[in-house]
């Protein structure tokens, strides 16, 4: 998603939409303001559904469902959601808002500053990750029934840390919705393909597997400097996927510790 340009203030429902921060192909993301009594004010992010797709029932109720789930966590690791609903023709989500940077743009700032990412703080998002991960993973509803939460796109986009060292993970659930929009463009398989688990690419039923099989292509590039599955075509990585052929991390890097034969 690009940034964009400042727009003045608007106001959308109860909240005031103060900036328009992001935009990609399923939404746009907001820096907001809620406001109530006696002064009370809150910056939030509002993430509003792109109006042609608020035009597809079937993508509209995934979302919905999702969302709705989602909603349920709470967790420091986790972006907490605080609403979702309709305004006008638009649906949203209002959610917590975090001052700090996401893992995509993180690493690259440090690679271009010559300064290689530590392997500890490597480890402590990790970590954290997994924490928020764990968490969704085993929640039930109140009679106690699983709500088999899938992330389904755990990547470094969607890990946030915040400048005072706090780790969320952003769009828990979401991303089942957005998978939608991706089959629908005449087969076209989008972008966050080196992060996906096997399972994932050959389109079957996913468990929460496949998320901790993503968090550790994330830690792999973290610890290595080097995406785990690449390619020269979309093809070509998915083949890497599939076909599992993983150097060992310390085979980049000779600080890395290598597996305990204890394990």
């Amino acid at each position: 998603m690009a940034a964009q340009e400042a727009r003045k203030p608007v106001r959308f429902g109860k909240y005031t939409l103060v900036d328009r921060i992001a935009v990609g192909g399923m939404a746009e993301i907001f820096l907001a303001r809620q406001a109530g009594l006696e002064g009370f004010e809150k910056t939030i992010v509002i993430k509003r559904i792109r109006p042609h797709l608020s035009k597809q029932p079937n993508f509209v109720k995934m979302f919905l469902n999702e969302a709705k789930l989602a909603a349920q966590l709470n967790h420091p690791n986790i972006v907490q959601i605080y609403d979702l609903g309709k305004i006008s023709e638009s649906y949203f989500i209002a959610m917590e808002y975090i001052f700090g940077r996401d893992m995509r743009r993180i690493i690259p700032k440090a690679d271009a500053l010559g300064i290689p990412f530590p392997m500890v703080y490597a480890l402590k998002i990790a970590s954290s990750v997994c924490e928020g991960l764990y968490y969704a993973h085993q929640r039930a509803d109140m009679y106690g029934q699983p709500l088999n939460i899938v992330h389904r796109d755990v990547t470094p986009e969607n890990i946030f840390v915040s400048f005072d060292g706090t780790v969320k993970v952003l769009d828990f659930g979401i991303a089942k919705a957005a998978n939608q929009i991706e089959q629908t463009r005449a087969g076209e398989i989008k972008g966050k393909l080196s992060y996906m688990s096997p399972e994932q690419c050959m389109g079957k039923q996913l468990d929460n597997r496949s998320d901790i099989f993503s968090m550790g292509t994330v830690l792999y590039e973290w610890l290595t400097g080097f995406k785990l599955f690449t390619g020269d075509s979309e093809v070509a990585v998915l083949k890497s996927i599939t076909e599992g052929k993983i150097y060992a991390p310390s085979y980049f890097k000779a600080d890395i510790p290598r597996r305990s034969r204890r394990f």
